[in-house]
């Protein structure tokens, strides 16, 4: 057992304390006498760079360059070009590229652990003496990037055995079906309780670290987190760990070996209950510095940085919550740059230390257009992206510019079969991580009129403070009334689209209200009620007024006033969102 590992064990049975971290505590190289997990100065130096956004790189979506047959070694220079479109489009504040290649179980380079993928993929660039992932890795390191290897810890091969009509199943699964859980997926999902499964998981990451020269590994547990049997996840949570222990010692022993930093990131659930739910022990993690950077949320755009911050207090890990813009908050499928500063904005005042973005995919049209690929020469897509990368990697580019603050609601964005859908709601066993289980919406209102439906807005932004700047503030509602259903359009007030990705015919509408429910619907602010609203396509919208605004979190009550005596079903809020409007 080397020292690392010796000093770790120690740790793991209570005989040594881990004591924080700084990054310039030791003067040199050498590993200190302290216990635990030993880092260098130098590493510490790595953890601690400037990371404004952090672009996770889904290279092996459908139909991108190195997912297409006809693309090939002939167009390396538009192929190179479409891939790095994303850096060269300057100002963005792009400083870590963290590129995710395919589901985990095949591989994308000249593998002796994982199996080769079917041909067509890679082997056209091989022959050619070209290794898409060190090309890539080249480039960004040219463009003076930091460059991780995210790995997908469960990945849903969804990409590489979907041939002529038939699926088949990864070999090494195919191999060792007593290595997998049986869950929505028809392939099923590895067992991490099982030892010989995190022995063949550190073997892959292992080779890749010794053949690549990445800044960083990145364990995605977004893609999947069905590592342990539903309903034993924490009970089994020091599966998950030592898998983490494992890996961690083995980079570092790389790390030794190469002469510079290997730094190990961990993207997991937006919050510590969810995160226990999955069976991630992430305060352990953190304790023993089994890794330097946290990357909380998915699709989520309530991620409780203070939690994470409490955990890592001492540590010296950073903490970069994410959003994706494809596997969306449901109703928030590629939404707009207002949300986006929202979101971002509400983080940074939380603490965050920088932006981690995913499935931001497009390129530059022009770069799309040179490889024929129509499906992703759209300049309005790639116009939104490029100001979402000039903008929310420092709170200084987001003062003052428009914003969209919102309630989450529940479920959505890649359902029904994946995650429950709001309006057909069940609480999944199998995984908390990108559901939004705990998000408040929708949620509806008592008909009695007796009490408020309680919901939390947080607002970045110190609107009371910086009124001059304020154009208006408006807070919009949409609402659904089942009792309504029955009534002639014209009596009913617009229908509104509440949201479109993996819901039923790609669209989900509200169920309008009767004409006249702005004026029985009250809204209070921290206890101080709004004016009454007025209709705008459907929405309620309230005008609020500044000084009415806390910065971070504030109480809004919504209650119906007057109701038919006879009516059953009850009105449901389905959005609420405040829009800052600056001048």
């Amino acid at each position: 057992m080397n020292k690392a590992a010796l000093h770790l064990a120690l740790t793991m049975f209570g005989l040594m304390a881990l004591p924080p971290v700084t990054a310039n505590e030791r003067p040199d190289r050498s590993r200190s006498k302290e216990p635990g997990i030993q880092l260098t100065s130098e590493h510490m130096e790595a953890v601690n760079r400037q990371r404004r956004i952090i672009f996770q790189d889904d290279v092996m979506c459908s139909n991108m360059p190195f997912t297409m047959e006809r693309v090939g070694p002939s167009q390396l220079e538009e192929t190179i070009a479409y891939y790095m479109a994303r850096l060269d489009a300057e100002p963005n504040q792009i400083d870590s590229v963290w590129h995710e290649w395919g589901e985990g179980n095949i591989a994308a380079w000249p593998s002796k652990v994982l199996s080769p993928p079917p041909p067509g993929y890679f082997q056209q660039w091989w022959e050619a003496g070209i290794d898409p992932v060190r090309l890539l890795l080249d480039e960004c390191r040219k463009r003076s990037r930091e460059v991780f290897f995210s790995y997908r810890i469960n990945g849903s091969d969804n990409e590489y055995f979907q041939e002529q009509g038939t699926v088949t199943l990864p070999p090494m699964k195919a191999e060792h079906p007593d290595w997998l859980i049986k869950a929505w997926h028809r392939y099923g999902y590895w067992n991490f309780a099982n030892p010989e499964v995190r022995d063949y998981r550190v073997r892959i990451l292992r080779e890749v670290a010794e053949n690549y020269d990445f800044d960083g590994i990145s364990i995605d547990f977004a893609r999947v987190p069905i590592l342990l049997p539903a309903g034993e996840q924490w009970l089994r949570r020091d599966s998950i760990t030592d898998f983490m222990r494992q890996l961690r010692l083995t980079l570092l022993e790389i790390e030794e070996q190469r002469g510079r930093p290997l730094l190990l990131a961990a993207r997991v659930p937006e919050n510590l209950m969810g995160c226990h739910f999955d069976g991630l022990d992430v305060e352990t993690w953190a304790r023993e510095r089994l890794v330097d950077i946290f990357v909380p949320g998915c699709r989520s755009s309530d991620v409780d940085v203070a939690a994470f911050h409490r955990i890592t207090a001492g540590a010296g890990i950073k903490v970069y919550p994410s959003f994706d813009d494809h596997h969306s908050s449901d109703g928030y499928y590629e939404p707009s740059v207002e949300v986006w500063r929202g979101v971002f904005a509400n983080w940074w005042s939380q603490g965050a230390e920088g932006a981690h973005t995913f499935n931001l995919v497009f390129s530059s049209p022009e770069a799309a257009a040179k490889l024929d690929l129509p499906k992703w020469a759209h300049a309005d897509h790639w116009q939104r992206q490029w100001q979402i990368w000039q903008e929310i990697g420092n709170p200084e580019t987001l003062k003052h510019k428009d914003k969209i603050f919102y309630v989450q609601r529940r479920g959505g964005g890649h359902g029904p079969r994946v995650v429950p859908n709001p309006e057909d709601w069940n609480t999944p066993r199998h995984m908390y991580f990108n559901t939004n289980m705990f998000a408040p919406l929708p949620a509806t209102l008592a008909n009695n009129g007796k009490s408020d439906t309680l919901l939390t807005l947080n607002v970045a932004d110190d609107v009371s403070a910086d009124a001059k700047h304020v154009q208006a503030i408006t807070l919009h509602l949409v609402l659904s009334d089942p009792a309504a259903d029955g009534l002639p359009e014209a009596k009913r007030i617009q229908p509104v689209t509440v949201a479109t990705k993996a819901h039923p015919g790609g669209r989900l509408l509200n169920s309008p209200p009767a004409n006249g429910i702005d004026e029985h619907i009250e809204v209070r602010i921290n206890n101080l009620l709004l004016s009454l609203a007025r209709i705008e396509k459907g929405w309620l919208a309230f005008p609020v007024e500044p000084q009415q605004l806390a910065v971070g979190d504030n109480l809004v009550g919504v209650r119906v006033t007057e109701r038919p005596t006879d009516a059953e079903a009850e009105i449901s809020i389905e959005k609420l969102e405040l829009h800052v409007d600056y001048r």
